[in-house]
């Protein structure tokens, strides 16, 4: 399934590869593809990408996010966060427009609405308390069923704009 956001026109993005292990706050403002273990903060004003082998242990922003890796820390996409079938997050997303794809594992809540997540005066992402949209809590203990009932929200979502 691919990004509706995305251009036509193919981007190239700085890879960190699956040797890299980095510390600390990393930010950037082109493509990202992560394949390393990050620990720390993401911020990232373009389109971040985990890769299968990437494993990030941080609060992560950006404006387009996909995962496909793991993620243990809040996400919060701008614009859209996609996560992938091989993805296992711990954490919560907060984006417009959130894709969770059959076979991801993900234990967190997800809010379309926007008011999840504030910017701080250092303009880092930080959660302040909201209403969930969907928890594994909503669907009892069946991580299917809360990934099923998250899909509807994104499709509710998706047929109302």
């Amino acid at each position: 399934m691919s990004n509706p956001y995305d251009t036509a026109k193919p981007r190239k993005a700085s890879v960190l590869g699956p040797t890299l292990k980095f510390k600390g706050e990393l930010s950037a403002e082109e493509d990202l593809m992560i394949q390393g273990s990050i620990e720390g903060t993401i911020k990232h004003s373009s389109s971040l990408t985990i890769g299968e082998s990437g494993h990030v242990k941080a609060n992560v922003s950006a404006e387009y996010i996909a995962v496909e890796g793991n993620v243990e820390g809040d996400i919060h996409g701008s614009q859209s966060v996609t996560v992938r079938e091989t993805a296992n997050i711990s954490g919560n997303i907060s984006s417009p427009t959130v894709s969770l794809l059959e076979g991801a594992t993900f234990n967190g809540n997800i809010d379309m609405t926007g008011k999840a997540f504030v910017k701080s005066a250092d303009d880092s992402a930080t959660r302040k308390p909201a209403e969930p949209v969907a928890t594994a809590e909503d669907a009892g203990t069946d991580a299917a069923a809360a990934r099923k009932k998250a899909q509807k929200v994104t499709k509710k979502s998706a047929d109302a704009a």
